[in-house]
Order: structure tokens, then sequence, then C-alpha cells
């Protein structure tokens, strides 16, 4: 069966399709659906594994904190945290490094350096 992406779903590189809203595995119909039918699950006696539903947990939140704390490398899409000094960007990742502006995610250039450098 072949996927292509659309709203709801992406096909990562090893070609797992998942969901792009609750990021589990490919479902017909809303998240809370499928959430309500593993609670339903869990009721009927499976028994759920503490370690990794608190490991789940902390890479939800792991990965909540990097959306809200970084910007993607406009070259290459590797996320990059600021941690201050001035908008001049470098990307971190070995094969990239390419030099961009936190504020407006262009390539570093004169007018960033003259508008914004420090804003």
């Amino acid at each position: 069966m072949q996927f292509k992406e659309d709203e709801t779903r992406t096909i990562a590189g090893n070609e797992f399709v998942f969901c792009r809203e609750c990021k589990e595995e490919y479902h017909e119909g809303e998240c809370s659906s499928l959430l309500s039918l593993q609670g339903a699950i869990a009721q009927k006696g499976y028994v759920v594994d503490e370690h990794a539903a608190m490991q789940a947990r902390w890479e939800e939140a792991s990965r909540e904190t990097i959306k809200k704390t970084t910007k993607p490398c406009p070259n290459c899409n590797i996320p990059v945290e600021k941690n201050g000094g001035c908008m001049h960007m470098k990307c971190p990742r070995p094969q990239c490094r390419f030099e961009w502006c936190w504020n407006c995610s262009l390539e570093w250039n004169r007018t960033c350096m003259g508008d914004h450098w420090f804003d």
C-alpha cells in the first residue's frame, strides 16, 4: 500500500507512516479517538509499561521544548538554539555550516549586519 504525504500523515526516512498530530502510527479519524481506543484496551486488563510511558512523556516534553526554543537552519532544517549574543548564526551540523540571521532566517548579509545584528 502506498501513502503520500498530506496534512495528516507523513512518511519517515524508514518508510514508517505516522500521524503528524499525535506522532503515533498513521490512523484514520481524530487523534483523540485513537487515545480513547488505547484507554479502552488498557481497561480490559492489558498492562502498561510504566517505564515506557514515562519515557514517552519525557520524549514528548523534549520535542515540545525543542519546538519552542529553536529555529530550523534555513539550509538543512536541523534545530538550532540561540543562547545569547548577536543574530549571526552558524549551523552546528558539520556538513552544512550555513551562516544565517536568527531574525529573518536569510543567509547572513550586510543588511542583517546593519538592521538587526543585536536586536
